[in-house]
């Protein structure tokens, strides 16, 4: 009982200095430190919006370090179908068998040279045919259809030959996690801005246009020294050693995108 109770509370902090902001736009001053950050941006959100996504894309290309910690739930559209940004955040690696690669070259250079050879075959029997009125040589077909038969086969080898393999990467550290059956305790429904590892946001303003500009919220703001790192400590551990129910992005990866082997 007592290690259930431990477990429930992972930090508690008293007589914490802060500001506070309840009302709209509770984002706005979020938004101004992430875009003004020096060295790096932790963002602990359920929901995100694709265009702030893409404002932390965009910090990531600039050399920021971005960490993502996110639902499944937010990177569906409400008809079940993935945004268009998680294709911008799980990356497709296309891995070629050189080996493989030249054999199906190999086979396809000998179809074509077949295929060449056949073409020819047909042309010169309906040629002797006209020449010499002799329908008889139409049995000479039966090479011609053997030698279709070949290419066929060869041809089938060929579509069916795998050359390439694929796996997944993300662009930036991304962690999205999912509910389990088997963990009650497996979705992660808290929203912590980490801004260059000095300023705390909390509150209840998710990472969507909405959250951050529109809607009535609560949120703190916080650069006391020993709570911001308490915090990233449990951020750290959150991204490297939680055990909740995360998403595999290889099983994700095939799912989202086409994987045609040769």
């Amino acid at each position: 009982m007592e290690e259930n109770k431990k477990n429930e509370v992972l930090m508690y902090q008293n007589n914490v200095r802060c500001d506070l902001y309840i009302g709209t736009g509770a984002g706005k001053k979020l938004m101004q430190e992430i875009r003004n950050a020096k060295k790096s941006v932790k963002v602990v959100s359920p929901f995100v919006s694709e265009v702030l996504i893409k404002k932390l894309i965009s910090l990531h290309e600039s050399g920021i370090e971005i960490n993502l910690i996110t639902s499944a739930d937010s990177i569906l559209n409400s008809n079940g179908s993935y945004k268009k940004v998680i294709y911008d955040l799980i990356v497709q690696n296309k891995i070629i068998d050189k080996q493989a690669d030249e054999t199906r070259k190999r086979w396809s250079h000998i179809s074509k040279i077949l295929s060449t050879i056949n073409i020819g075959l047909v042309i010169l029997l309906i040629s002797l045919i006209f020449l010499m009125k002799d329908f008889r040589l139409i049995l000479l077909t039966i090479p011609i259809i053997i030698l279709a038969l070949i290419i066929a086969i060869y041809k089938n080898e060929i579509k069916s030959k795998r050359v390439f393999t694929y796996t997944y990467s993300v662009l930036l550290p991304l962690k999205i996690f999912i509910r389990s059956e088997s963990n009650d305790h497996s979705y992660v429904h808290s929203k912590i801005y980490l801004i260059d590892d000095e300023i705390v946001y909390l509150g209840s303003l998710n990472f969507t246009v909405s959250g951050t500009q529109h809607n009535y919220e609560t949120r703190i703001r916080t650069t006391d020294s020993e709570t911001v790192n308490k915090i990233r400590e449990e951020l750290n551990d959150l991204i490297n050693n939680s055990d909740l129910t995360e998403k595999d992005i290889q099983s994700w990866g095939k799912k989202l995108y086409r994987e045609p082997i040769n």
